[in-house]
């Protein structure tokens, strides 16, 4: 097992909580190829998002501080907010000393809080979400971009206004969202959950991460527009952030809406980044009414989709119109998805590894772990497939595959014993250390078959050493097993 990568992602919020869920994306998918390469994420969150909350229900440890936002609703000292929270950046990073800092969106963080902190970090990534081009432009916002060694795009293509310095640094990787297609819940599972009649066409309305001023006002309007045609089961999305009213009419979702995607027809919506992907890549045709922002263009990518026939974009006129011209159009629904065809966050993450792993050993894995693989480590258990398949992989990079599939044969009708498993292909890489990784499954599988064989006494003492990695202790087992694979 290698030393952890110690990684800090730090994201900037205010009103929404695109930084946060974006690094969230690539987090899960840098963890994933950890636990496979045998190099555990050591990941920090360091945040001034309100929805910190969002981290710990991935399974990730955060830092928080105070967004701008609450800072001046509380009515407290500005400049004394701004000095703490420098200090509170640079000493955190001090103190942890990352391999790797990414930081998102904003290269100088929120209010030049990074300027002081980057030469902390071993290597420093910068996800440069595309911007405005009168914000791409600043002066101090093309000065920090040097000192990044790599530059991460959550598109495939976009006008970054980039200085020719960094150009040999940027990585166009596609659109990062939360969730593969295979970790949504299925139509019908979704439906179920949100009580949605079989007869019904579902309405998703969204105010974003809830934060903007206009959230509880553009829910409202939309919802009492829309609750009028009893044919529609709406679904409100208000975000983690939305401190309004109730909505009444509507059902309110919790938890992450990138997991219901499957359950809507048509959505009336913002379009920031991370709601505009997720319902693109889920195929689910929009009523656009792009928010103004101060770095994020918004009309152009709802435009997009417009152009694309995903889409409509409504100023002023009829919500539950433009709705029903959406579910009318019988092609929309593809077009939505060649919008946003595929999740890149793996992508991502893998660009980033590059940084601290040789690049052919990050090429290989990045094309073993396919969505195919991806299914069947969720069916079983995503966390034990992949540490199984770390554990049969070691020493013996590019035979990724092998290791993905031979964890998945034998976890496959073991999950009740997986302890047991892990001690037989610990035994296994052992007695075969200098073999293919195929070797070390055949070994395991035999090891596997021939404890099935024991009972009573003698089982409950070699399951035991199994469960400790100890098979050759086990003299019976050992035996039963160079029966059937010499080693």
């Amino acid at each position: 097992m290698r030393t952890p990568l110690r990684v800090v992602f730090y994201a900037v919020n205010g009103t929404g909580v695109g930084h946060l869920v974006r690094l969230l994306a690539i987090a899960r998918w840098m963890r994933r190829y950890g636990a496979v390469l045998g190099t555990p994420l050591e990941a920090w969150f360091l945040t001034s998002s309100e929805a910190d909350a969002i981290v710990f229900a991935e399974g990730f440890a955060a830092f928080k501080i105070p967004s701008k936002t609450i800072v001046a609703e509380a009515g407290l000292d500005r400049r004394a907010y701004l000095a703490l929270a420098k200090q509170w950046v640079w000493h955190t990073l001090g103190l942890l000393r990352p391999d790797i800092l990414v930081v998102d969106t904003f290269p100088r963080g929120s209010f030049g809080e990074l300027l002081s902190a980057l030469d902390l970090c071993k290597h420093r990534v910068f996800i440069h979400r595309p911007v405005k081009k009168d914000v791409a432009e600043l002066p101090d916002f093309r000065a920090m971009l040097p000192l990044y060694d790599a530059i991460v795009v959550p598109e495939h293509d976009a006008e970054l206004f980039l200085p020719d310095a960094v150009l040999g640094r940027v990585a166009h990787v596609g659109p990062v969202l939360s969730r593969e297609r295979c970790e949504m819940l299925s139509r019908d599972e979704a439906r179920l959950r949100l009580g949605i009649a079989d007869e019904q066409r579902c309405v998703y309305v969204s105010a974003g991460g809830g934060g903007d001023q206009g959230a509880e006002s553009h829910l409202h309007d939309v919802v009492s527009a829309l609750r009028v045609d009893p044919s529609l089961s709406i679904v409100v999305g208000a975000g983690p952030l939305y401190r309004g009213r109730p909505v009444v009419g509507a059902t309110t979702l919790s938890g992450n809406a990138a997991d219901y995607m499957n359950a809507f027809d048509v959505a009336v919506c913002a379009s920031g980044y991370n709601t505009f992907g997720e319902l693109m890549f889920a195929g689910v045709p929009s009523v656009f009414l792009p928010q103004e922002k101060r770095a994020d263009d918004q009309v152009a990518r709802a435009q997009r989709a417009c152009d694309a026939g995903a889409a409509c974009i409504l100023e002023d006129g009829d919500v539950l119109a433009a709705a029903h011209r959406l579910l009318a159009q019988p092609n929309a629904r593809d077009a939505a998805r060649r919008v946003v065809p595929d999740n890149c966050a793996r992508n991502a993450a893998a660009e980033i590894l590059r940084l601290a792993h040789n690049e052919a050993e990050i090429d290989a894995l990045e094309g073993a772990f396919n969505d195919a693989r991806l299914c069947g480590a969720q069916a079983l258990g995503e966390s034990v497939v992949l540490e199984l398949a770390g554990r049969l992989r070691r020493g013996r990079a590019n035979e990724d595959a092998v290791a993905f599939d031979g964890a998945t044969k034998l976890l496959t009708g073991q999950l009740d014993a997986a302890h047991e498993i892990r001690g037989i292909v610990d035994a296994a890489t052992r007695l075969v250390e200098s073999g293919a990784v195929t070797t070390r499954v055949e070994v395991a599988l035999a090891c596997v078959e021939a404890l099935g064989a024991f009972v009573g006494g003698e089982g409950a003492a070699a399951r035991a050493l199994v469960a400790e990695g100890n098979v050759i202790a086990a003299d019976a087992l050992a035996s039963a097993i160079r029966k059937r694979v010499p080693v």
